[in-house]
């Protein structure tokens, strides 16, 4: 989602901030006893769990955009190389559909299951399960395969899912805002909660500013543009230089989606929409389709039904540390991998 101005200002800089702290520092004191209780919990998880895969939960503690998304995909590829059978769970934000769990491939409507789980599903092919309550979609997801990870999108906050490994995602550019939990700020709990969990990846930013050793970068970079209605079409990344098009983005941070854009020189009449917009024909009424209209990956499974000729989406490759998923097995443990190469030989 996109961000109030006031969610970068203190309560001395803004009268909406200063409104709202009390109810955000009611906020941060419940979020932080709700993981009192977990971590109390955790150990008896441990031994009751009856999930067998290695779970790791890929959240983030600020609400909107942080490449989450991208950053799966990344993990997912890697998981794979590695010979490691997995799989993908989430809440299915958006989804309308009136039984859970869900199962979602590549042919899912988004509007019943969501559009992330779509996109992860048609870029990863791996099985894919969905549910408000995540441990049913893991339930679900071990009823079927036999699974050595399962990848949970969001749900670091979801304390009824046990979990091996957290990894949180942070937007280098707007990092906490001003700091403050839900409604005064954009925090869905409090910022120590970082120093707990196992690693965190910045999107986007410089690795020389980092400390931390768990923490790493990646940098997403513009792959190449395929055309909505026929995904097979692709056209290289500078194919729109200096061209005047017409763009959208329906996601967390549309900002930065037009600055990719402006960093290829590509000229747009740009228009954002609210995260996880359904899209649908009357909302390009009024553009002028003798352009070509450029977009997210995210919103181009919303949008492939109705797609004209002349619409693309732009693909980024998501580019992590070689060393960061060398811990990440660490942390699930080296046989895993091993186990799972054994099984494909």
């Amino acid at each position: 989602m996109s961000w109030p101005g006031f969610w970068t200002q203190s309560p001395t800089q803004s009268w909406k901030t200063a409104l709202l702290w009390p109810i955000g520092k009611l906020v941060c004191g419940v979020a932080a006893l709700r993981l009192r209780r977990f971590n109390k919990r955790r150990v008896m998880q441990a031994t009751a769990r009856q999930t067998v895969a290695q779970v790791i939960v890929v959240g983030n503690i600020v609400v909107g955009g942080t490449g989450k998304t991208p950053f799966i995909q990344w993990l997912g590829k890697q998981l794979a190389a590695q010979g490691l059978r997995y799989g993908v769970v989430s809440r299915g934000y958006g989804g309308q559909s009136s039984s859970w769990p869900q199962w979602v491939t590549e042919h899912s409507d988004p509007k019943m299951v969501g559009d992330e789980p779509v996109l992860l599903v048609s870029t990863l092919g791996c099985p894919m399960a969905v549910s408000p309550k995540r441990t049913e979609a893991i339930a679900l997801l071990e009823s079927k395969y036999e699974l050595d990870v399962i990848i949970s999108d969001d749900g670091l906050q979801h304390y009824a899912m046990a979990r091996d490994v957290e990894i949180v995602m942070m937007d280098a550019q707007r990092l906490l805002g001003n700091g403050l939990c839900l409604p005064a700020g954009p925090m869905r709990e409090p910022k120590k909660r970082l120093a707990m969990v196992d690693f965190v990846v910045w999107n986007g930013g410089d690795a020389s500013d980092l400390v931390a050793e768990s923490s790493s970068v990646m940098q997403l970079t513009p792959h190449q543009f395929r055309s909505v209605a026929n995904p097979k079409m692709v056209l290289p990344a500078i194919s729109f230089k200096a061209d005047k098009v017409n763009a959208i983005a329906g996601i967390g941070s549309p900002k930065r989606f037009l600055k990719t854009l402006n960093d290829l020189g590509v000229e747009s009449d740009f228009k954002a929409f609210d995260d996880h917009y359904q899209f649908s024909p009357a909302d390009f009424a009024g553009f002028d389709h003798t352009k070509p209209l450029l977009m997210t990956e995210k919103d181009a499974v919303k949008c492939r039904a109705f797609a004209q000729a002349n619409w693309w989406y732009l693909e980024l490759k998501p580019v992590c540390p070689e060393g960061l998923m060398h811990q990440i097995l660490q942390k699930i443990g080296h046989h895993q991998a091993f186990e799972g190469l054994l099984r494909d030989l």
